[in-house]
């Protein structure tokens, strides 16, 4: 079930934001909306050997052949009343006639001007319904469209570490790719299968990855590239492989300067269950790059916040997450634990224990958040949501304890972690470092060591209290940034969208927080969430740790390509935020609530009780775009 949605709008001299809450959100930048199918149909015209000038020109150009016709006659109207002033010869006569003349084709110099421009006005607006206006959809796709970012969207691609265009990459780095479906892990691991899960040979057919002054060609070989895959629970208990780790054997770049990488993924790349990943617009595959710097990362990451509050007694429903300074390896971050017999199996690298029976709590670890945070979820299921999805709870009426795990340092080369089996026993960041758990600077594993000096260990723990309630509260969107009819919105000018709660962060990902251009070209977008004080909502560091404060609340940042100039005409923009997008209690975003057309009412007081929430206006139908399009936008 989807619902809610927000929009910008710009037209071709502003740019400005028009709220949808919908569960889903719109924006556009610059320009009447323009239909793609003008496009569409000219080609099919082009290709029947049919006349294919549109009927609004044709019209338009009738019209403007007229007034010129009569901008001729009153030339020649002015140039004989000029002559027969001038040839007069003192006949009053003449000179009078000459003057009625000329004053007449004044007047129709008047009543002409004022036609052309009227007829100018209503002719713009006509061509810009008909997607004739100013830029056309096909140039501003040449322009502005990236066909090889496109799977960035929500449909192919979740998120991948590092991000586009990332800067200052270390060296010893690993790259990440997170799919929304389940892949084939043969189209990336050559040699891959059921029975030979262990293999690790990059498929290079599939997979480039070079310096970019280089060529494709000049790609890393399979041997220098170890590439393996998270395996995850899917809602029908069988493995979903959606997250790939690719590991360069060799340092990247060189000591000495910075190096841009690329990593190309081809269009060849499989489901799992069959099919091609790469279609519509995305079809030739997925690109980007990254700045490697000159340095090793060495430093360790550190916990900068985890939600539920220590110490303290929360609702049975709530959402455990622990956020880290940097991207975590999402083969230490990432799994299941399941109950078996009287014990139990599976991910331990954090653990939710039940401190009534020390017994890990079953459930799944999911991570997000450009690989940031990992958001545990229970297997219990306790209660529904407005959108009738199962809501998932902790054992009631119980000491709760989390476990963040330190890997084992590898002795000779601290802090990187120790490999052991083909995995790491513990949390490690993207370069491979394992979790500095206590904060002193230093790596030092999962258990203390007498000394000297002694060392403290770097597993990191905290505890809470549960009651017997479900929260039920339904999140809500408290501020839009670009705001409802916003005017001149800056093309490179992250959308921002604020909740009214802490949010479920797996649940803030390009799949439910979505960018769609109208009419549609290729075009990327990406989500960060943060938890953020309601304080520094007008300025400081938005920055919570060590807990879950009262009234804290959740802004999700929509990342996406330069947007289209007013110069080039504009565009339309739809920011949709979908009834899937949950708070930290599970709740799903129904009904639609946000922020009213500006000037702004009261929070939360736009859309009550709608399942739909258009351009700041509740709405019983699903939002559309200027163009008539269903939102989400369904991109070909």
């Amino acid at each position: 079930m989807q619902r809610a949605c927000h929009f910008l709008r710009a037209n071709r001299n502003t740019a400005a934001a028009v709220g949808i809450l919908l569960l889903l959100f719109v924006f556009f930048v610059g320009a009447p909306p323009v239909f793609a199918q003008a496009e569409l149909a000219q080609e099919v015209a082009e290709a029947a050997g049919l006349p294919q000038t549109n009927i609004v020109l044709i019209i338009a150009r009738i019209i403007r052949a007229f007034l010129g016709v009569l901008g001729i006659i009153l030339t020649v109207l002015v140039i004989y009343a000029g002559w027969l002033y001038m040839s007069a010869g003192g006949e009053t006569g003449k000179v009078e006639t000459a003057k009625k003349v000329l004053k007449n084709a004044v007047i129709g110099l008047i009543i002409i001007l004022s036609a052309f421009a009227i007829t100018q006005f209503v002719i713009s607006r006509l061509l810009g319904a008909a997607g004739l206006g100013g830029a056309t959809s096909a140039s501003i796709a040449r322009r502005y469209g990236e066909p090889l970012g496109s799977a960035l969207d929500g449909r192919v691609i979740s998120a991948h570490y590092p991000d586009r265009n990332a800067l200052d990459i270390p060296r010893n780095t690993k790259i990440f790719i997170t799919f929304v479906e389940s892949i084939n892990p043969a189209s990336l691991i050559d040699g891959w299968s059921v029975e030979t899960p262990s293999v690790t040979l990059l498929n290079t057919n599939n997979v480039k990855i070079f310096e970019t002054a280089k060529e494709e060609k000049d790609a890393l070989a399979a041997e220098k590239v170890k590439v393996s895959v998270t395996e995850e629970q899917g809602p029908d208990g069988k493995k979903v492989y959606r997250t790939f780790v690719f590991d360069p054997v060799d340092l990247l770049g060189n000591a000495q300067r910075d190096t841009n990488y690329t990593v190309a993924l081809k269009p060849d790349i499989k489901k799992e269950r069959g099919g091609d990943v790469f279609t519509g617009s995305s079809k030739e595959g997925y690109q980007w790059t990254f700045e490697v710097s000159t340095i090793v990362d060495v430093t360790p990451p550190t916990i900068v916040s985890f939600i539920p509050s220590a110490d303290k007694t929360h609702d049975r429903n709530i959402t455990v997450e622990l956020t880290f300074s940097e991207a975590m390896n999402p083969l230490s971050a990432v799994g299941t634990w399941k109950q078996v017999g009287t014990g139990g199996a599976g991910f331990t690298n954090i653990s939710v224990i039940n401190r009534r029976d020390n017994k890990r709590v079953p459930g799944t670890y999911e991570i997000s958040n450009a690989y940031r945070t990992v958001s545990f979820t229970t297997m219990d299921n306790c209660a529904k949501d407005e959108c009738n999805n199962k809501i998932y709870c902790l054992p009631p009426l119980s000491p709760i304890q989390v476990e963040a795990r330190a890997a084992t340092v590898d002795a000779e080369n601290a802090p990187q972690a120790e490999l052991r089996g083909g995995g790491y026993d513990g949390l490690t960041d993207a370069a491979g470092n394992s979790l500095d758990g206590n904060g002193d600077g230093e790596a030092t594993g999962p258990a203390a060591t007498p000394g000297p000096p002694p060392k403290l260990s770097d597993t990191k723990s905290w505890s809470f209290n549960t009651n017997n309630n479900v929260d039920k509260r339904t999140p809500k969107i408290k501020l839009i940034a670009p705001g409802i009819l916003e005017p001149l919105v800056d093309p490179s000018r992250p959308v921002e969208i604020t909740f009214d709660m802490p949010m479920k962060t797996s649940s803030l990902t390009n799949t439910n927080v979505q960018l769609w251009p109208d009419p549609y070209y290729a075009f990327w977008f990406s989500v960060t969430p943060e938890l953020i004080a309601p304080t520094l909502l007008s300025g400081g560091v938005p920055r919570i740790t060590w807990g879950l404060p009262d009234q804290s609340l959740t802004k999700a940042t929509i990342r996406h390509p330069p947007l289209v100039s007013t110069e080039d005409g504009g565009h339309n923009y739809y920011p949709v935020v979908t009834s899937n997008v949950k708070g930290i209690n599970q709740f799903c975003l129904y009904p639609s609530v946000g922020p009213a057309i500006v000037p702004p009412g009261p929070p939360g007081s736009s859309c009550v009780g709608a399942p739909y929430c258009c351009d700041g206006n509740p709405s019983t139908t699903a939002c559309k775009t200027g163009t008539n399009k269903e939102l989400p936008i369904a991109p070909q």
